[in-house]
């Protein structure tokens, strides 16, 4: 059961990752963000110009964190989660619930797709970190 929750819990940080390179990438609004102010990037720096350059490096400076919460859940997942190790499970729990607990919250304004996608995220969060717990925990006669 371990082996399914880590693919469950680094599908969880794969897609941190993948938003991360999107905005990175991308580096100026996404349709969602035009939609719901109802403004391209453009027509903010029509209005000024050091916030629609603001507005750009926040998205960039979110792509590098979703980035780095990305990895480095992928690699406690790897080499500590997979290895029933508490510490990872722990930071796995904390690391993930402090990014995707809020991110429905926060997202839910916005609505549509993002908070859709952060409410499958929690949603797989949760199941993969509660299939987690079971093998993490077990005593070493059930683990085997």
């Amino acid at each position: 059961m371990l082996r399914v929750a880590s693919i469950i819990l680094v599908v969880v940080a794969l897609s941190s990752l993948v938003i991360g390179v999107i905005y990175v990438a991308r580096g100026t609004f996404m349709g969602y963000h035009e939609e719901f102010i109802g403004m391209t990037i453009d027509d903010i720096a029509d209005i000024s110009p050091a916030l629609a350059t603001l507005a750009t490096v926040f998205i960039r400076l979110a792509g590098t964190l979703f980035i780095s919460v990305g990895v480095s859940l992928i690699a406690i997942i790897h080499y500590g989660v997979r290895r029933r190790r508490r510490w990872a499970w722990w930071t796995t729990l904390i690391a993930m619930g402090v990014v995707n607990v809020p991110m429905v919250a926060i997202t839910r304004p916005v609505g549509g797709l993002p908070w859709m996608l952060a409410i499958a995220m929690l949603a797989l969060f949760v199941a993969g970190i509660a299939l987690a717990a079971r093998d993490v925990f077990a005593k070493p006669s059930e683990a085997a």
